[in-house]
């Protein structure tokens, strides 16, 4: 116990060090961008964080907190706007911010937008452009339902079907931290694989997957928050398929450009900005997006600089876990941590 309360008390002078002193305080011999990267937005007692991993989710007050703080320090725009300017060789703020969301899921409606809207923040919202007003979702989602259900049912957790998974089901219930290491692991399969290994268990163990709520947005949503000036929507592929070297130039084609005008057909507007799934990529990924969109961002964590490349603009991952006060958010944008 007092080994933790140390460990805590020294990661809070760092955290005060790096809010203090981080390069959010720093001028700099050239315009910078920070683009926050958020997935979901949510109360603390929504049922459905309990099929989050925790560095998924933020609350809304903490989502609000985090933009009365973002303006103390930075100039807030529209992607679209600083990728614009930077190609067209215009003066860029000497500190940009610029917040977007993966994946569209539709708490980004219900809780994220009235935030923007109260505050009159640019945002974009990467679509995965297939399963906008499904019932589908995406496989860690389903993966943590299914370990889930083994926690309940701990008979099962030395059944056969589950062999593909790295770990053996073999210990006690697992936490959503573990569950998250658990999915990172998983990772080593396709996306295809990973859904045909979990379709087999809930087939075999009779768990009916089916969806019946809508976990991401529906099109009409999309389109009003549009429709606000506020939220410019970009792509995340069609299936939110990782952009590997195992993937063709034709799968490739699909989820890059496909995408873009199914997104496009809804919306009736051109669709410029792309997001990596999961922050995977390979050279002929990058190319075709260079392609056909005006820039991209990954998942690695940094700032970006005039002379970032615009098709993979670096991002700072957000959330709950590590950034509920004003101290522990500045910390994380700082750079240091």
């Amino acid at each position: 116990m007092k080994h933790r309360t140390f460990k805590k008390l020294i990661k809070r002078g760092v955290q005060h060090v790096a809010a203090s002193f981080g390069r959010h305080k720093r001028s700099s011999t050239q315009p910078e961008l920070l683009v926050l990267m958020y997935h979901r937005i949510l109360p603390a007692d929504d049922t459905r964080t309990q099929y989050e991993e925790p560095g998924m989710v933020v609350t809304p007050e903490t989502f609000a907190l985090h933009l009365r703080i973002l303006r103390e320090y930075f100039n807030i725009i529209h992607l679209t706007e600083w990728i614009e300017k930077k190609q067209k060789g215009e003066v860029l703020p000497a500190k940009s911010c610029a917040v977007t969301f993966d994946d569209g899921w539709r708490d980004n409606f219900e809780y994220a937008f009235p935030v923007l809207w109260k505050t009159q923040t640019p945002a974009t919202i990467f679509l995965v452009a297939d399963m906008i007003g499904s019932t589908d979702t995406f496989w860690p989602q389903r993966l943590t339902r299914l370990i889930q259900h083994v926690n309940k049912h701990p008979e099962q957790r030395s059944h056969p079907v589950f062999d593909w998974l790295p770990d053996k089901l073999t210990t006690s219930s697992l936490s959503s931290e573990q569950i998250s290491v658990l999915i990172n692991k998983v990772k080593q399969y396709s996306d295809v694989e990973i859904h045909q290994y979990i379709d087999n268990c809930n087939k075999t163990l009779g768990i009916d997957d089916a969806g019946t709520d809508a976990d991401l947005l529906d099109w009409q949503q999309v389109t009003a928050m549009q429709a606000s000036g506020l939220v410019d929507i970009g792509s995340h592929t069609c299936q939110h398929t990782r952009l590997t070297s195992q993937l063709s130039s034709e799968q490739l084609e699909h989820e890059i450009v496909d995408s873009k005008a199914i997104i496009e057909q809804h919306i009736g507007k051109p669709v410029n900005l792309f997001c990596y799934p999961n922050g995977d990529l390979c050279d002929l990924a990058v190319q075709k997006v260079a392609q056909h969109y005006d820039g991209a961002v990954t998942t690695q964590s940094g700032w970006n600089n005039a002379s970032s490349d615009v098709h993979q603009l670096k991002r700072m991952g957000v959330h709950e876990d590590i950034a509920s006060d004003k101290t522990a958010f500045l910390a994380r944008i700082s750079g240091w941590l």
